[in-house]
């Protein structure tokens, strides 16, 4: 049946015919929801009657549309907030979007408009860091999934944000305010999940993370201390919780938002390094202890960089501006991956070509940490000066919290990630050659 208001008919995809002088929507409405592609499982606008609610803050954190209504539809016009009008047409689901035909299909079900074949649907889902970035894009992916969700952070303002985000996609859930830094707020997350899940928890996401950046001996102390007790600590505290939990019910979940930087040492941010190569030691630990349990599952995820608040709100010991380095992400893809996992688990998934070129280049160029550590130097030092700040370490930012950062290029190139990719390779072998001849030096003065 077609809606006489908007002229759209369920299950149908309708798209903007004309995206050049408006704005991104490059995406497509289903069902009263907007998404910005068949493969992003996440909604970003949704229709109140024949209101377009669009949700969209630019870089600073101000909304871009007052209200948040970029316009209205009627009759498939849509009528923008300044007045400009633009069809929508309908689009053609190809065959690569369709529900799979069989039942036992290995492949999860990518077709939107399908409610009915929703494997994560009645599943209790645990995210913590859910108040931005990575976590908040997940919180959105699974709640559109039909997930129950028991969200955690210790931002109870944009906790509670991200709460109505999800509730406004018709799923369950409920916010715990959590540190994940304490072991006594941890169990209490735990014992509220199983209260909400009726004394289950199938999926357990750690992601709460923090960062410093700066000199290892110019950075506090305190501020190393907490980066662990967050990145690796607060990770074991996650699993420790979840695993009575997993292993009475014999089946479980656990994602762990890793990084690149678990393969590849990050100068100036010692501990973030420590923290990352340390959980692929505890996930692997953990891995080997459940060989009695088949169902239980343990799913590391490896981003590359992503456009996250997480460089505007972290410690910054440097003095300088910090920006990161390019190619940039969207963290979409990230909860999509971790969606997919749930789905399907599997041991190891890197988002992002960038991470797994970067990996390689440190497998094998002897001197890649020497060229890593001059490259993050250089670009530091060419930065703006800023005030050395403890950002989001010890307690949550003032900044307005979201997704995404506001870092990314309008139109990111595969040149960028070759031109990274060579330049590693290049001149990491010139790092390497010359540790090889100063070496030759010291011995020809001894």
């Amino acid at each position: 049946m077609i809606d006489s208001a908007t002229g759209m008919k369920p299950g149908e995809r309708y798209c903007v015919e004309s995206l050049e002088p408006t704005h991104h929507f490059s995406g497509f409405f289903l069902d009263g929801k907007y998404y910005l592609g068949p493969d992003l499982l996440t909604a970003v606008g949704w229709l109140d009657g024949q209101n377009f609610v669009y949700d969209e803050l630019d870089p600073s954190g101000n909304p871009v549309f007052p209200e948040s209504v970029a316009g209205i539809i009627e009759d498939l016009t849509l009528t923008m907030a300044d007045g400009a009008s633009f069809k929508l047409q309908r689009l053609k689901v190809t065959d690569r979007w369709k529900e799979p035909s069989t039942a036992d299909s290995e492949e999860p079900n990518e077709y939107l408009g399908d409610k009915n074949a929703k494997p994560l649907r009645g599943k209790v889902v645990v995210i913590t860091g859910a108040s931005s970035g990575i976590g908040r894009a997940a919180a959105n992916a699974f709640g559109c999934e039909g997930a129950r969700l028991v969200l955690a952070a210790r931002d109870e303002e944009a906790l509670f944000e991200v709460l109505d985000e999800c509730t406004e996609c018709g799923t369950d859930a409920v916010a715990v305010v959590t540190d994940v830094t304490s072991n006594e707020q941890m169990q209490a997350l735990a014992d509220s999940a199983a209260e909400f899940g009726n004394g289950r928890i199938d999926i357990w996401i750690n992601n709460a993370g923090v960062g410093a950046v700066g000199g290892f001996e110019q950075t506090p102390l305190d501020a190393h201390e907490q980066v662990i007790q967050t990145d690796l600590v607060g990770y074991l505290r996650g699993a420790y919780v979840a695993w009575p939990f997993f292993k009475a019910q014999e089946s479980g979940t656990l994602i762990n938002t890793l990084s690149v930087g678990s393969w590849v040492p990050q100068p100036y941010a010692a501990a973030y390094s420590a923290s990352k190569f340390g959980l692929r030691g505890l996930t692997e630990a953990l891995r080997g202890e459940l060989t009695d349990f088949p169902d239980i599952h343990i799913c590391d995820i490896y981003p590359a960089v992503m456009d996250t608040p997480g460089f505007r709100d972290g410690g910054n010991y440097t003095g300088h501006a910090l920006k990161p380095p390019p190619p940039v992400y969207d963290p979409h893809l990230v909860a999509k991956a971790m969606v997919a996992c749930a789905i399907k688990p599997r041991a190891s998934t890197t988002v992002g070509a960038a991470a797994t070129l970067a990996r390689f280049a440190h497998f094998v160029v002897p001197g890649f940490s020497y060229l890593s550590g001059w490259l993050t130097r250089r670009g530091i030092r060419r930065s703006a000066a800023a005030a050395k700040s403890a950002g989001n370490l010890f307690t949550p930012t003032e900044f307005v919290r979201s997704i995404e950062g506001g870092w990314r290029m309008a139109k990111p190139t595969h040149r960028i990630v070759f031109t990274l990719a060579a330049t590693a390779l290049i001149g990491g072998l010139a790092a390497a050659a010359l540790r090889k001849d100063r070496s030759r030096g010291r011995e020809r003065i001894r």
